[in-house]
């Protein structure tokens, strides 16, 4: 961690601290850090027996073994036509009618709890805990989507609906549950904005009934999107993206461009290497760090470690842009700079 940290300037706070540290470091009372309570002792991706604050202490690559053995299981994909998915209920965080930033046209926006990664940017902490999300049916969800069914059906290129979060893959039977009702009984377009980790039976369940994904790459480089995430690996993402592959979804590259840390030379190389592996890849959109999140950490109880003049300047998301389109080799793929 220490070369990123010097690197970009973070703050020099170790990562992996003692939970008491974090709380003892807050004004917060212990009963209302909902999130502290659970998030710092949920098993990583790479163990049931791992804690968050002693992943790093895995050893001999064990903590992957047992992932790679338990990843690969097969397991029958829930099928949400099969039960009475109207009125199965899932977590849900927040919910917007009217967002245009997250696929083709005009979308209804729904944004479920639970995440795997601990990305140390996050705009959202509070999403990465089910219990901070409110139980609501598939069926109401698609009512109100189904209301303005107009708005999202005649919109410049085409809207629907896209779940986010959190990470949509880490409740499986819901997404599914609600792609599977909108598509067949409101008929709109469905899509999933992911990381890109999770089980193979959360991909079989979801992605049958997924239009499109927009695959958030934290990094191009294993080492860095280990470092940004903490809990997720980059091999994973590479095992999801050849399943969009083998199953002909389109997908939209979503990079986030932090001054220093993913805006390199060399890391902009791996990402070109990335994308030009795909033959399903339509766009790629740049989106600027912020840290509008910032107080979310804060109230949390939780440390931001981000430090300061990361937030990178418009003519640099256009000289990105132009070297994408450029080394790119697939000349139709849309490059969105983000800069207005």
């Amino acid at each position: 961690m220490s070369s990123l940290l010097s690197t970009v300037g973070l703050n020099k706070v170790s990562l992996l601290k003692p939970a008491a540290t974090a709380l003892a470091a807050s004004k917060l009372p212990l009963n209302t850090l909902k999130l502290n309570q659970v998030n710092l002792n949920q098993h990583c991706l790479f163990s049931n027996q791992t804690s968050l604050l002693e992943e790093s202490k895995c050893k001999n690559g064990q903590c992957k073994k047992a992932a790679a053995k338990r990843l690969g299981k097969k397991k029958a994909p829930f099928d949400p036509s099969k039960i009475d998915y109207n009125n199965f209920e899932g977590y849900v965080h927040s919910v917007e009618s009217m967002g245009s930033l997250e696929g083709p046209g005009n979308r209804f926006l729904l944004f479920v709890t639970g995440c795997p990664a601990r990305c140390i940017y996050c705009e959202n902490p509070d999403t990465w805990q089910h219990v901070n999300g409110t139980k609501m049916r598939v069926g109401d969800l698609v009512k109100r989507a189904r209301n303005l069914k107009p708005y999202y059906e005649f919109s410049v290129g085409g809207g629907g609906v896209t779940c986010s979060g959190g990470d949509p893959l880490s409740q499986p039977e819901f997404v599914s549950s609600f792609f599977h009702a909108v598509k067949k009984d409101v008929g709109l377009h469905t899509c999933l904005e992911t990381s890109g980790q999770g089980t193979q039976y959360a991909w079989d369940t979801v992605l049958p009934h997924t239009d499109l994904v927009l695959l958030c790459i934290k990094h191009p480089n294993a080492k860095k999107y280990k470092e940004i995430t903490r809990t997720c690996e980059l091999d994973r993402m590479m095992e999801f993206l050849k399943e969009l592959e083998k199953r002909n979804i389109p997908w939209w590259c979503r990079y986030v461009v932090i001054s220093g840390l993913t805006d390199n030379d060399q890391d902009l190389k791996e990402l070109v290497d990335i994308c030009n592996k795909s033959k399903t890849l339509e766009r790629v959109d740049l989106l600027a760090y912020h840290t509008l999140g910032e107080h979310k950490w804060k109230e949390l109880g939780l440390k931001y470690i981000m430090g300061s003049n990361l937030i990178p300047k418009k003519e640099r998301l256009s000289e990105i842009a132009e070297y994408l389109k450029k080394n790119l080799t697939n000349k139709d793929v849309v490059v969105n700079s983000g800069v207005e």
